[in-house]
Order: C-alpha cells, then structure tokens, then sequence
C-alpha cells in the first residue's frame, strides 16, 4: 500500500511539472480577519474590499457549519475537513488530529516539494498548538499592524509560494465593546481592516512576478464566525452568517447568494471548509483534490481550471483521455471537448448537491465533442463529468451564469 501511494505521488510530480512548465507560477495568498460578520462588512465603509470582491467570486451569505470558535474555525479552512475530523473543538486546540488531516500545505508539498509557505499571526495557539502544518515559517507578532509589517517583509522573498495572514483585531473589538453594526468601536476596526488588506495588496502587486505575469496568485479572504453580544460560539444567525471571497485567474467572477434559513441550500455557497481544497485545486495543476480519497477532503473546490484535466493521482499512469468544457462560463450552451477516447462513454452534468440534471451515452472516436443545450438551468455551479468503458473518470466544473 506505501509503494502505490508513493507511486501516485511520483505520478503527480511528473505531471505538476509537465503541465506546469509552460503556465506562470502558481500562488496563494490567504488574509484570514477574525470576527467579522456578514452584516458588518456589508455596511460598513469598505471600500477596498468592495472592488477586489467583485473583480472574483465572492458571497455574504456563507454558512458557518460547524462550531464558531476560532480554533475550530481556522482548523476547518486550513485542513479541508470539519472538526469530526481535524479534532479540534475549542481554543485549547486539544485532542487534534492534524496527523490524518494535516494542513492543506503539508498536501501541496507532497507534490510540490519545494513550496515555500509562511503564516504570520498574532494569536499564539494558531502558532505554537497546530503541527503537521506545512509551514516553512510560522511568523508570531503582536498586532494587527505588526501583521502587515510582517507580510511587506514576506512579499519580497522571490521564493514565496503561499502566505497566509491572520488578522485579529475585530475580533477583539467586538468582545470588548459588542459584535453589532450599532457598535462604532467595532465598525471602525472592520474599517481599519479594510486599509490592512489594501497594504497588504499593494506589496503583492509591487512584485515583480505579479508585474510580468510570471506568477499566478490566488487571493483567499473569509472570517472564522460572526459574534452576538460580546461573543460567540453559539448558533444564531449572527454567529453562523458569514462571507467568502476568491479573486484569480482560476476562479470565476461572480456573487453566489443563497437563502441560508433554507439547509438545502447552505452549500451552494463557499463553506469555510472550501479554502484549503481551492487552494490546493490552484496550487496543484492536473490534481485534483475532491478525488484524492487518501485525503478524505469535506471542501470542495471552486477553480474553474482549463488546466485541470486529471482526476485523482493514483490514476495519472494510466490516464487515456482528457476532457475540455467550453465556453465556461456559459448560458447552458456549451461543448464537452474529449480528447483521446475511443468506445462507450457517459457523460453527465450533476448541481452542486450531486442531483444528476442530465445524462448522455455516446460512442466517441479520438476527439469527439458532445453538444449541451441547457439554457433552462437556474445560475449557479455544475459538474460535467465523462466516464469511459473502464469506468475511469475526468470531472470538470462549469459557471452557468
């Protein structure tokens, strides 16, 4: 068992570095901010966080689905999974499981050996109570301000691959004067952050990748859970509505918004537990990481990746056939491109809750395009996914918008 996996990850290198070759570099940035609720960020004056969210995907109508404390919290975006199974319930970080569901970076550098990741916060359990994280370097400052100090630092190292930035401030305003929009010590901070991520943008973009389009940044940006009164870790609205954004050429330019007292709708919205597998889908070019079963991922991805083409790492030796949807996004008129399948194949579009819409067997020979006219189906995300005679599988998502 060892040697197959270690044969997988072997495939998966070879093949991160062959579709990787001709593709700038790809880069995460992820500025976690402690504390903000949905509502806040919505009336407060935010300006700079207005504009990059509507230049990517991004929704106000997230739904925290698990417990809403931090260490909790944080776990699930970082790991991929929910606190059944990272373990970790309380602030104490104690009886975590980070072995079987470490951080999403120790995943990456399974492939990409070689990335260089670091985390500055300002909150010491984050820092010294999490292991099998990844981490090249684990940054411990002690404000908000001395973050962004610590992240212009970062941003000039050539070699950085992933930065994660903690934000904690609001979180500390609203359990020291209330977590309201009523409340002007709180609202103000949500204000102060807003400058925050604009510095902290303003050194991603001074690089000089950034400037010749040598490198491909993905920028991830969500809270841990709202607040009511002075705390939180309840269930109310107020605790569990939250938001979720993501701005890159991997994923699509759109706001999702859905009705969160409907709990049949509550994940056809990004999810906390969505960060780490979207990070990993950009980060890891042919892999993708819903597939990889060794993983056991809860999250799912939001890239919307021509590049992606392969579907779990233990089968890249034997893969025959890639598949291509285009347009995307598109109306409901699109194209399934398979390149290289000869026989039998079924091709199916399912929602995001897996409901299959619909079905079509075909006989393909070397490159055959399958035609979709589904203009009826409501806006939101899909899957297209084609399945051959030896039940190999390629899945691909789509924007109908």
């Amino acid at each position: 068992m060892k040697t197959l996996k270690l044969l997988s990850l072997l495939y998966a290198f070879l093949a991160f570095i062959q579709l990787n070759a001709q593709t700038p570099e790809r880069k995460v940035l992820f500025i976690g901010i402690d504390g903000v609720r949905s509502d806040a960020l919505q009336q407060g004056r935010t300006p700079n966080l207005d504009t990059l969210f509507r230049s990517g995907l991004y929704t106000y109508t997230s739904w925290h689905l698990g417990i809403t404390v931090s260490g909790p919290s944080w776990s699930t975006m970082l790991t991929g999974v929910w606190e059944n199974k990272h373990g970790v319930t309380n602030n104490n970080y104690t009886n975590s499981n980070y072995n079987d569901y470490p951080y999403f970076i120790t995943r990456v550098k399974e492939i990409r050996p070689t990335l260089k990741a670091v985390q500055i916060t300002s909150w010491g359990p984050m820092s010294a109570l999490v292991y099998n994280d990844g981490w090249d370097s684990k940054i411990l400052v002690n404000t908000d301000a001395d973050v962004v100090a610590a992240a212009q630092i970062q941003l000039l190292d050539p070699d950085l691959d992933v930065l994660f930035t903690h934000i904690d401030d609001v979180d500390a305003a609203g359990h020291g004067n209330g977590f309201s929009t009523i409340i002007p010590a709180y609202m103000n901070q949500v204000q102060t952050v807003d400058g925050q991520v604009r510095q902290i943008l303003s050194y991603l973009r001074a690089r000089p990748g950034y400037i010749n389009g040598t490198e491909d940044w993905l920028i991830l940006l969500t809270t841990d859970h709202g607040g009511i009164g002075f705390g939180h870790g309840g269930n109310t609205t107020q605790e569990k509505e939250i938001w979720w954004a993501a701005i890159g050429s991997t994923v699509p330019t759109q706001q999702i918004s859905v009705n969160i007292s409907n709990p049949n709708e509550w994940l056809n919205a990004p999810v906390l537990a969505d960060i780490a597998v979207t990070a990993l889908d950009h980060l890891l070019i042919g892999v993708d990481p819903e597939a990889q079963v060794d993983w056991d991922l809860d999250g799912k991805s939001w890239c919307i990746d021509p590049l992606d083409t392969v579907t779990n790492v233990s089968n890249l030796g034997a893969q025959m056939y890639n598949i291509r949807v285009f347009p995307n996004p598109s109306k409901g008129s699109f194209k399934v491109l398979i390149d290289n399948a000869e026989g039998k194949i079924i091709c199916s579009i399912t929602d995001i809750t897996g409901r299959e819409i619909i079905s079509k067997e075909v006989s393909v020979n070397a490159n055959s395009f399958i035609d979709f006219e589904e203009t009826q189906l409501p806006k939101g995300i899909y899957f297209v996914k084609v399945t051959d005679e030896q039940n190999k599988s390629q899945t691909q998502k789509i924007i109908i918008n």
